[in-house]
This record gives C-alpha cells, structure tokens and sequence, in this order.
C-alpha cells in the first residue's frame, strides 16, 4: 500500500508538467489574459486565433515538449510500462485541468502527441493519418482532432501492447472527447466553424471574447 501511495505521490511533479500554463503566459507577453478571449482556452488554436500563427505554434511546441519532457523523466526513473502509462496519463490530465482553476485547459491532443512519442510512437502515424484525412474533408479541428484521439486505442488493439498502456490510451481518448464536448455539440447544432487561417490576430483578440472557436490543444 505504501508503495502504491509512493507512486501516486511521484505522479505529481509530471502532473505540474502537464499544468504549465504555456498559452496563458504567451499571450500575457503580448498583454492579453487568453483565458477572457474567444473561447478562454489557453490551448494553442485559441492563441493562434487570437495572437496569431507564430504564437500559435509556439504554444504548440511547448504543449508538446511537456509530454516529451514528462515521458523522457519518467523513462529515467523506471523502464516499467505501466509507469510510464501513469506519467502519460498525469502529465496529458494537468494540461487539460491547469492550474490556477481559472485557467481552461487545453484539450489534450498537443501533450498526448508529445507523450505517445516516446510512450508508444507507433500509434502515431495512423492517428495522425486520421486527423489529416478528417480535416482536409470537414477543415473542422475538433473532429479531427476527436476521430485521432478515438483510433488511439483502436490501433493498439492491433498491436503488441500491455493493458497499462491500452487502459491509457482509452483514458486519453475519452479525456480528449469530453474536452471537445462543447465542439461537438456546437457540430450538432451546425454551429461548429470550419478552421480559417484569416482570423483576425493580435491587437484586435480583445474584440472576440464572444466569438466560438473550433478546438483547442
């Protein structure tokens, strides 16, 4: 039972990883709270709608670079699977539930892809071929982003692979769909906007805090 107690506890650090608030702090330096601007994500759609492409991809980098970071730790530290299937699990949860609560969290599809890349690269070329597919026929982020998350653990089921790390790659395709929950019911509602690089950007994000966005990472 203290062991189990002790690696729960050690999942806290990654889960901090996870929380990093790197989209909020992004646009601060440009002197904007994200967080009352479009749809109040920190994640890096909502920054790049907002400040631009550029700060876009940065937040995008680093949402990655979180999962990589938690998952390369966490390798340093124990060569067992399931562990490493708890990090990812830890560090993907503290970027979709950030700290301070005020914060949105992003939507999870970011730090997953950084964490699967060291965690279980070999489901990534097929989800990444899912969400290219969804989005060149619906150019709607959030579908695209929800049918990738969704062939995670189908993919694995094809694979050699533990129960630890299938059970997490369920738990972040189900996290990554309710994050994109509003997403989809806006889609049902045929509300849902298509992605567009020609929103407006920079000084005039303040003027969209009632707009809807697609999806956030």
């Amino acid at each position: 039972m203290l062991e189990n107690f002790l690696i729960l506890f050690s999942l806290l650090p990654f889960y901090l990883i996870g929380a990093f608030p790197s989209g909020y702090l992004i646009a601060r330096l440009s002197g904007i709270d994200i967080s009352s601007v479009g749809s109040g994500n920190v994640g890096a759609t909502n920054v790049a709608r907002t400040l631009g492409k550029r700060a876009g991809l940065y937040t995008l980098v680093i949402d990655v670079l979180k999962g990589v970071l938690a998952v390369l730790i966490a390798s340093s530290l124990s060569d067992q699977s399931y562990y490493h299937a708890l990090v990812t699990v830890a560090v993907v949860s503290g970027h979709c539930f950030s700290i301070p609560g005020k914060l949105k969290g992003g939507k999870g599809v970011a730090t997953t892809l950084g964490a699967l890349i060291f965690f279980f690269p070999t489901v990534i070329p097929v989800a990444l071929a899912v969400f290219i597919t969804v989005f060149v026929f619906s150019r709607i982020v959030s579908v695209a982003s929800v049918a990738a998350a969704l062939s995670l653990p189908v993919v694995a089921l094809f694979l050699s692979t533990s129960d630890s790390v299938f059970w997490a790659l369920v738990y972040m395709a189900l996290l990554i769909t309710y994050r994109h929950r509003d997403n989809l019911k806006r889609l049902v509602e045929g509300r849902e906007k298509r992605f567009s690089f020609s929103q407006p950007q920079g000084s005039q994000g303040q003027n969209m805090k009632t707009s809807h966005y697609p999806t956030e990472h």
